[in-house]
């Protein structure tokens, strides 16, 4: 008897699919989405972001470099982490410099592409965001755009 595309059932029975392949690329696929979820939160720390009602939202879509500017005790230098690393403003200032230089369009003009995201605890002091600020407006430096991040009054609750 046959089947209803004119194949004898018989046959089909005898025919295996093999899953294989397709069990490991969706592990292989698993494996990359959870590095790169991880990767990319490694970037953003758990702050108490000020609020700005009258704030836009952040398209994000363009490669920057993210500084968290954590709240630190009155006196000493700030607390900064990038890229999920705890460094001093010396060592901050050796990473924008060569993230600039990476970005660096023109020899001629020194004008870099860089953006920079600040992220600064809302109990930072203002002056160790003056610092960060100082650092990006290095001649040797001159980021593109410079951003602070802040959370809008109106969805956090507060």
């Amino acid at each position: 008897m046959k089947g209803p595309r004119g194949a004898d059932p018989a046959d089909a029975a005898g025919v295996a699919i093999n899953l294989t392949p397709m069990i490991d690329v969706v592990f292989q696929l698993l494996v990359f989405l959870m590095i790169a979820n991880d990767v990319s939160r490694r970037e953003i720390e758990d702050l108490d972001l000020p609020s700005a009602p009258t704030a836009t939202q952040d398209e994000g879509g363009e490669r920057r470099l993210i500084v968290n500017l954590l709240r630190s005790g009155r006196d000493g230098p700030p607390s900064l982490r990038v890229r999920g690393a705890d460094t001093d403003l010396a060592g901050f200032r050796q990473v924008l410099k060569s993230e600039a230089d990476r970005e660096r369009e023109d020899d001629a003009t020194r004008t870099s592409r860089l953006s920079v995201l600040i992220r600064a605890d809302r109990d930072s002091r203002w002056q160790d965001v003056q610092w960060v600020i100082q650092a990006c407006a290095d001649p040797d430096v001159r980021v593109h755009r410079l951003q602070f991040a802040t959370e809008d009054p109106t969805k956090s609750g507060k």
